[in-house]
Formats: structure tokens, C-alpha cells, sequence
């Protein structure tokens, strides 16, 4: 009896014992699948998450750019353009969190009120100077964990990508600079925006109003003493883009710390003959 109750608790200790092991090799086999997903699987999935989500938010700009071109073009005053643009790109439920963004509306560059665009000229036949103002920017900071850290920004009616490598002009701005039979023929459009400094950050969407408020265009032949000042956070790029645009501003562009000067006064021979001009005042409203 004794002989059969051993044999029966070894047979019992073999079996706890096998049980055991059987879910300890289930654990660690468990423990290497979940290890396989959040060190190659999660960071590949949250980069294409991450990619798409820039992708999408150039698009959210363009339209958003689009719209006030819109606006200005077809002078809608009092008619409000609604845009979205999505902060952040989505995380993996359980896995990883979604990557946050932060956009910013600053109606003034800097401190200075003559920080912007400033247009200058001397109407013909007139003895004093005219300048006329423009300011504003909005942008896009995504913190990318996975891919490229990427910053959109529009201003000065154009669309400026940035990322570590340097910085692109997406959308051309609405300035055209051309030099026909040695002189100059200059048109742009000058876009004000206006309403109250905003700093929203997370991974939501963002409704942004825009709405026209005033537009004033403007015709003169054969102005003087004509110059363009553009403050940017990006001078170089700004430079780059008039002078690969076309050789019209090639003599005439230069870099002063954050500010870039087209000056068309210096040569009698080189005059301007005509400045084409639009001064547009957009209100601008941002919402969660």
C-alpha cells in the first residue's frame, strides 16, 4: 500500500512539474512575441502613422492656402472658409501612444510693427514715400518620434516645409518680379492676418476660420525709389526662391539677418514701370 501511495505522489510531483514548465515555455513564448512587436513591429507601424499624418497635413495646408487665395481673388468679404488640420498622428491602442503636434497663429513677426512685408515706393509725381504693411504666420510642429521631425509654415501667402536637412518652398508665394527690355514690372499680393495670438498642441483636429476683412488693390506706373522687405525666419530659403524663380532679382535680393530686401531704387536704368499690388486683411480663428 505504501509502494502504491509513493508511486502515485511521484507521478503527481512529475506532473506539477511538467505543468510548470509548460506554462513557463508558454510565458517566455508569449513574452518573445510581445518583445518581436514593440521593438519591429511598433515602430514601423507608428512611422508609416507618422508619414501619412505629414502627408495629410500638407494637404490641410494647401487647401487652407487654396481657400484664402480664394477669398482674395474673388473678394468674399463676410463669407468665412473653414479648415481642418489634424494635429497629430494616431498611436496603436495598447502599444503606443499617438505623436503630438502643436500649431501656432502669430499675427506679428516678432516685436517689431514693421516686422512682416513692407512695400515701399514713391508714386510718380509724388514727393514722399508710401509703405504699405503685411504680417503674420501659421504653423505646424510635429515632435515625430519614428519619422522626420517636420514643421509646415505659411506665410507671406506662401507654404515652407522644415526639417533637419534644411527647408523647402512647397507653395510659391503671390509675388512675381519680371524684368522685360530692362525694366521691372512687379505684382503681389500682400496677405494681413489678423485676430488673436493661439497655441494649441495634442493629437486632435483643429478648425481654423479664416475670413477677409479688407482688400485694397493697387495700380502705379512708373514708381520709384520701389523695395520689398520680407522678415522670415528663413532668409536664405526666401533668397533662394527669387533668385531660382527667375534672374530678374538676382542683382537686386539681399540678406539682412531675418530680413530679406528686393531693391529696384538704386538704377535709374533698371525702373520699375509698373507695381501691380493687392493688400489683403484675413481674420483668422482657431477652434478644438
Amino acid at each position: 500500500m505504501s509502494r502504491l501511495r509513493r508511486k502515485k505522489d511521484i507521478e503527481d510531483s512529475e506532473e506539477g512539474v511538467a505543468t510548470t514548465v509548460g506554462t513557463i515555455m508558454a510565458l517566455l513564448v508569449f513574452l518573445s512575441i510581445l518583445s518581436l512587436i514593440t521593438q519591429q513591429y511598433v515602430p514601423i507601424w507608428m512611422e508609416d502613422n507618422e508619414a501619412y499624418h505629414m502627408d495629410d497635413v500638407k494637404g490641410e495646408f494647401a487647401r487652407m492656402k487654396g481657400g484664402i487665395d480664394s477669398l482674395i481673388l474673388n473678394d468674399q468679404k463676410g463669407y468665412p472658409r473653414y479648415f481642418s488640420v489634424t494635429l497629430g498622428a494616431k498611436g496603436i491602442p495598447l502599444f503606443s501612444s499617438g505623436t503630438p503636434g502643436l500649431i501656432r497663429f502669430r499675427p506679428k513677426w516678432g516685436e517689431g510693427e514693421k516686422k512682416g512685408m513692407n512695400l515701399t515706393f514713391t508714386p510718380e509725381d509724388a514727393d514722399n514715400t508710401t509703405t504699405f504693411r503685411s504680417s503674420g504666420n501659421i504653423s505646424l510642429e510635429a515632435y515625430n518620434r519614428y519619422f522626420e521631425d517636420q514643421t509646415l509654415i505659411y506665410e507671406h501667402g506662401g507654404i515652407i516645409l522644415e526639417q533637419s536637412d534644411g527647408e523647402v518652398m512647397r507653395a510659391r508665394p503671390p509675388i512675381a518680379i519680371d524684368k522685360i527690355e530692362g525694366e521691372y514690372r512687379v505684382r503681389l499680393t500682400m496677405v494681413d492676418l489678423v485676430g488673436g495670438e493661439r497655441n494649441i498642441g495634442g493629437t486632435s483636429t483643429v478648425g481654423i476660420t479664416a475670413e477677409l476683412v479688407s482688400s485694397n488693390s493697387n495700380s502705379h506706373s512708373n514708381p520709384e525709389n520701389v523695395t520689398i522687405k520680407l522678415t522670415t525666419a528663413y532668409p536664405d530659403l526666401w533668397r533662394r526662391h527669387f533668385d531660382n524663380k527667375t534672374d530678374a532679382t538676382a542683382s537686386v535680393t539681399s540678406v539682412n539677418g531675418n530680413t530679406v530686401e528686393i531693391d529696384l531704387s538704386d538704377s535709374a536704368s533698371d525702373s520699375v514701370y509698373k507695381l501691380e499690388f493687392t493688400r489683403a486683411k484675413i481674420n483668422i480663428g482657431m477652434t478644438m
